[in-house]
This record gives structure tokens, sequence and C-alpha cells, in this order.
């Protein structure tokens, strides 16, 4: 990644930490390696991302050991692994960091790519989903993303989410013949994700298939018009899609996607939803738990670059002559010790050379230490933008620069 794209995933998860800071997360860091285990148990044996696309090997300890794939599972392992039910109600957290699966490379698709993530473990409410899905649209909103659709289902508790799955394996008994292979292979083991599938011809199949909502239980149906509701009362704009899945097995009840239209076919810049199931299945306690991720180069795609703060190329300092190059060189160090952006400049280059680059390079200022400097005792401080030059002592460049800046 080159400076000018880590520029913009910098300011991008910036602005995330100041989102999670206003609602109330704390910053988790998870190893990139894990005990396989915590995958396989989690994000579940027969889905793509453990079948094929795990970066996964034996350590010298004999140890099956895994890249992580994503930042849930090891999220949790985390809270089972610290007791942190022991002590507080509901914890929230939030990851930054790569993750990485074996995949085919594409546009917003890479084999490490990165993830900005926030999970709420500790309890079951329609208004902590809401609170969730507020804090994604806020961070979209603070980049200034236009024209993106949050879009909402719901899979139900695990008896409902098991009871449709049956229904849709039936429905898909007599149309296997318009599956591409995965899709007939997934429709045996993982047969959601068929309704995920971007192929003309899977589409077709599902277009008419039974959606999720439909077979939910009371309680499920409660909540999730209770979130469609609290949703409408915050302003945070929706739209239901009942054949909306998740590709990973720990999901259950509420879940949503983030599209965009800039991103073509694979068009989820974020994707989340309740896993109320996961923190008993990997050995902990049963609590309530729901988050989401943002594929962060997919989000560089969506974004208008326009919106993001310039590079910063700071002051440049340029010594017009050999004999002064040392003074220029201490100038240099003491703006740096009084908070001004500023390198000295390129030796191997002309006077003239030199200003023509801190031209291009859009420098708004450049100081002259020349003989006449020297003996005077001040710099000549130069404003690229305004063409005018001034004289001044090192304390007033300090402060004039510093201003400038801001």
């Amino acid at each position: 990644m080159l400076p000018e794209d880590a520029a913009i995933m910098g300011w991008i998860e910036g602005e995330a930490r100041g989102v999670f800071r206003r609602f109330g997360y704390r910053e988790i860091r998870t190893p990139l390696l894990e005990e396989t285990e915590v995958f396989t148990r989690s994000i579940g044996e027969d889905t793509d991302i453990v079948e094929k696309e795990m970066y996964s090997f034996t350590d010298r300890g004999k140890k099956n050991i895994s890249l992580r794939p994503e930042g849930t599972a090891s999220v949790i392992r985390a809270y089972i692994q610290h007791g942190w039910h022991n002590t507080q109600d509901l914890v929230k957290l939030y990851y930054i960091g790569p993750m990485f699966r074996g995949e085919r490379p594409q546009k917003g698709r890479l084999r490490q790519f990165h993830q900005i993530g926030a999970e709420i473990i500790g309890g079951r409410d329609p208004y902590i989903d809401a609170d969730l899905i507020s804090s994604l649209v806020t961070f979209l909103k603070s980049l200034k993303v236009e024209g993106f659709t949050v879009l909402i289902n719901s899979l139900g508790c695990s008896k409902d989410r098991a009871r449709y799955k049956k229904v849709l394996s039936e429905y898909l008994a007599g149309r296997a013949g318009e599956l591409c292979e995965d899709c007939r292979r997934r429709s045996e083991t993982n047969v959601l994700r068929v309704l995920d599938c971007k192929k003309e011809g899977c589409g077709n199949a599902v277009k008419n298939a039974p959606g999720a909502l439909d077979h939910l239980c009371g309680d499920c149906v409660n909540d999730f018009e209770a979130l469609k509701r609290i949703l409408g009362e915050m302003g945070v704009p929706f739209r239901e899609k009942k054949d909306l899945v998740r590709g990973l097995d720990y999901y259950t009840g509420t879940i949503f996607e983030v599209v965009h239209p800039s991103l073509g076919a694979q068009d989820a810049i974020a994707a989340g939803g309740r896993y109320d199931e996961l923190t008993r299945q990997m050995g902990g306690p049963d609590a309530g738990a729901t988050g989401y991720s943002v594929g962060t180069e997919r989000l560089m795609l969506a974004i208008d670059r326009r919106q993001a703060p310039p590079l910063e190329s700071g002051t440049l300092v340029i010594a017009v002559g050999e004999e002064a190059r040392p003074e220029a060189f201490r100038i240099t160090g003491r703006l740096r010790d009084s908070g001004v952006v500023c390198e000295m400049a390129d030796p191997g280059r002309s006077f003239k050379g030199q200003m023509r680059k801190a031209g291009r390079e859009g420098r708004g200022f450049v100081v002259l230490i020349g003989e006449d400097e020297i003996k005077s005792g001040k710099l000549l401080v130069k404003d690229m933008k305004k063409g005018e030059q001034t004289a001044m002592t090192l304390e007033e460049a300090a402060r004039a620069l510093t201003k400038g800046r801001k």
C-alpha cells in the first residue's frame, strides 16, 4: 500500500476511532495467529472460509494455527479467556487491522485485507442492535459517504434458523440443475449460502425461494419489528431484504449489510448481525452478542477521496549555499522541537531546483537560510501561495509556521 492509499486508510481509521469513542467502545487488539479451532468452532467447518480460504498450518509446537480470516471469533475468545462476563454486564469493543483469506484477488477483495469492526457482548435487546447500526451509519457519514443502503433481515433464533434451512433445502431440491457446482455443494452443507451466490442461474433459482422472515417465532418477530421501529425513530434509513444471509455459521437473529453501487456485484462495504449463541459454542457463558465489520479496502472505493485531508508536505528548509547547510540543519531541528512539520532540502539540487520542487510538492512555506540570515540571526520565511517573504526570528517563525499549517 503506497503512501497515498496509506494516508487515506489512516484517515478512515482515525474517523472510526473518533466515532467509537463517542459511542463508548474500547479498542482491542487480537493476534494475527490463532489456534485453528477458534475459527472452525465459530465460523463453521462447512463454510467457504474454513474449507477453501483459511491460511492454516502446523507450527513448531505441533499446534494447528491459522491466520485470522475475520475478527469476531478472536474477540469472543478473548472475552471468554479474560472472564469479562464476570465483571461487566455489557462489553463494547472495536478492532482495526488486517485479515487473511486465500481467495482470488479482485476489485475490493484481497488475500490480505483490512477490517474495522465493532462488537457488543452481554445483552439481547433491539435497542442494542439499533445502537450498533447507528454507530456504523454515523461512521459512514463522518467520511461523507453517499449513496449507501442499509439492508436488514432476520434469521431468527437457532430453532427458527434450523427450521428455515430445512424449508430452503426442500425448495432447492427440485432446482439442483439450475445451481452452480458450488451451490449444489452448499445446498447439502451450508444451504443459506446459496442465497448469497451472485451467479445468474443461482439468482434465478432462488428468486421465489421462501424467506426467513416467514419462519420466525413470535419473540423473534417482535424483536425484528421493534428494531425497525427504533431505527425509524432514530432517522436511520434502511430497507428489508428477505433473502439477505451471512456466510458465517454463528449468525442468528437480526443481520444487516451496507451496500454501495460503486463496487459492482460485490457491493457490500459492511455487514454484521446478532450471534447470541457463539460464546456458548466456544466454551463460554450464554451471552447475547452483536457486531459488524467494515471492509476498509472496499470502503476506500466508495468514498470521495477529495473529502480526505490532503497529504501534509510541511515546510521545506533550504540552505542557500554550501556554507549555510550546518545552520539550516540546526534550524530544522529547532523548528521540529517547536512543533513545526518540516524537513531539510536535498543538497543535490540547485537553489532554483529546490524552489521548483517545493512548488511541485505543494509546500505552503519555505524557510531560506543563507549568509545574510546567519549574520542577522533571522530566517527568511516565504509564503509560497502569496509569494511574500518575511524575515523572522526562530520563535516568530515557529509561531507563524504552526499557525499557517492549521
